[in-house]
């Protein structure tokens, strides 16, 4: 177990970039969403089966030291100060002008575009989170970077209607003494008023001391000791996780050629199982129950070859049905089938959870717990699932139910994945909450830990931990000690997110595998 101490001297969803093949044999990748919290998705592109992995020739793993992340002073204290813009340093062509109403102060800083630029030095008193809200107007719709001390916090639009908007970046540690916050990459003419800098204690508000009970109250001994593990870590270490192609354990080998650790959770893919393909991922991860990981599973239910609602004449608004249909045997199901009493697509959808439940059944029997995460980014609206929150619900809770009742699979951990709040299960249906943040490949992110996401999450539920299901980067380890980010795993997607690919440098990936912020497979504690 890791545990590391954080300094403290007191006195930013469900949004996918994935990659994946679906059971017709096109690869694709999943469209934008809109998340909760704006962030930058990744363009599309096309993956082949053959190319989930980057090649690794060998598995000749280096070792490297296990590093602390670096301690911070934190002294937390009311803070709130306004720094005019034309007190900056303002550099051509960008001019100091009282043309423009609205603005307080003696005047604005406008021509900020092109070469122009602004810098407005702060001395800040006290270690510790802030807002930084800029004030700023456009007459066209435009797009800026903020930066302090050099480093990107990540960008902004103002909606060119020609009035100063209030445009807020939260929880930005801040240390004590001097700051320069920057404004750069215009892509229009802005007029910056001025930057209010204000204490923030939301961080503090983060409680990691969530529901210790599972939601399914006949869930078996091999669940309850993995969440009772998990939930010991959640607040003090991260474990570490990678979803695997279907069949294949060639993106865990990678990860250990590169950073000399195994993730501590290998996440499968069901998808085909739930066509009645057989891809043998199951016997993957019995492999690696042995080997001391834990095992994960995500189901993007494919139905007539497809995810996506663009792609699929399934309609899932057909299957809703008012019966309880949970518990019912599958030759009674037909019966109602053919008496009109439910729809072909009800049928259907059964059929699907069936032959899935028999492959999770074969984990059951064998002593093995999963983190099971159906339908993934419920209210992206691309897929299937997604057509409304009321007929994502229902089917959510047929799954659970019938897994649950039916099957008796009482080694799940239920991971609901998801954005908003009007799509929740409910906490009779979920264990654990996750979001999926990606960025695109063109794009550097921030030195973030992904707060702002996390305290979203757990507004959603504040019984239940929350974690990084999918992400292009992973965390950066100081950054999440910084900011007290631990969420329960993070996991990176398969293709060119996994490692060796183009969305993290291999310093990263080894600075976040051998940090004492993350748990990896040969750190697991014995909990079965």
């Amino acid at each position: 177990m890791k545990r590391f101490a954080i300094m403290l001297l007191c006195g930013l969803i469900l949004l996918s970039g994935c990659s994946f093949s679906e059971p017709d044999g096109s690869a694709t990748t999943a469209p934008e969403t809109q998340p909760a919290v704006s962030i930058t998705l990744p363009p599309e592109t096309t993956v082949s089966v053959s190319e989930t992995t980057p090649a690794i020739e060998a598995i000749d793993a280096p070792r490297y030291p296990e590093t602390a992340p670096l301690g911070f002073e934190y002294e937390p204290s009311e803070v709130e100060m306004l720094i005019e813009a034309e007190e900056g340093i303002v550099g051509e062509p960008a001019v100091i002008t009282d043309s423009r109403e609205g603005y307080s102060g003696s005047g604005c800083v406008g021509g900020i575009f092109g070469g122009g630029s602004l810098v407005i030095e702060a001395e800040i008193p006290s270690p510790q989170h802030y807002f930084i809200t800029l004030r700023a107007a456009s007459d066209t719709p435009a797009k800026g970077v903020l930066s302090v001390n050099g480093s990107p916090i990540g960008g902004f639009e103002i909606s060119g209607s020609g009035e100063f908007e209030a445009l807020r970046f939260d929880n930005i540690y801040l240390p004590k003494g001097g700051a320069q916050i920057s404004f750069s990459d215009f892509e229009a003419q802005i007029y910056i008023d001025c930057v209010v800098i204000e204490n923030s204690e939301e961080i503090l508000g983060l409680d990691y001391l969530p529901d210790s009970a599972l939601s399914n109250k006949y869930a078996d001994e091999s669940a309850e000791m993995l969440y009772s593990y998990l939930l010991s870590q959640y607040g003090s270490g991260v474990l570490s996780g990678q979803q695997c192609s279907q069949g294949s354990s060639a993106e865990l080998d990678g990860v250990y050629a590169l950073t000399g650790r195994y993730p501590a959770v290998r996440f499968g893919e069901l998808m085909d199982y739930a066509a009645g393909n057989d891809t043998g991922d199951i016997e993957l991860a019995l492999e690696w129950a042995d080997e001391g990981g834990i095992v994960g599973y995500v189901w993007n239910w494919a139905m007539a070859g497809s995810v996506y609602r663009s792609k699929t004449p399934f309609d899932l608004e057909k299957a809703v049905t008012k019966l309880d249909i949970a518990a019912m045997d599958p030759a009674a199901l037909e019966l109602r089938y053919e008496s009109g009493d439910v729809a072909a697509e009800t049928v259907a959808l059964v059929d699907g959870i069936d032959k899935v439940s028999q492959q999770l059944l074969r984990l059951k029997e064998a002593g093995v717990a999963v983190l099971f995460r159906p339908l993934p980014e419920a209210s992206s609206g691309q897929f299937w699932w997604s057509e409304s929150a009321e007929s994502y619900l229902w089917l959510y809770r047929l799954i659970y139910e019938r897994m649950s009742l039916y099957w008796d699979l009482g080694n799940l951990i239920w991971v609901w994945n998801g954005q908003s709040a009007d799509w929740y299960v409910g906490d009779g249906y979920a264990d654990i909450i996750s979001l999926d943040i990606y960025y695109g490949a063109d794009e550097t992110p921030p030195p973030q830990s992904g707060v702002n996401f996390m305290l979203a999450a757990s507004e959603i539920s504040p019984k239940k931990p929350v974690a990084l299901s999918e992400c292009s980067d992973l965390p950066d380890p100081d950054s999440i000690a910084r900011d007290r980010t631990f969420w329960l795993y993070c996991s990176t997607w398969t293709g060119d997110y996994s490692a060796g690919g183009k969305y993290m440098q291999d310093v990263e990936w080894v600075r976040f595998y051998n940090s004492e912020a993350v748990i990896t497979r040969d750190e697991i504690e014995n909990y079965r």
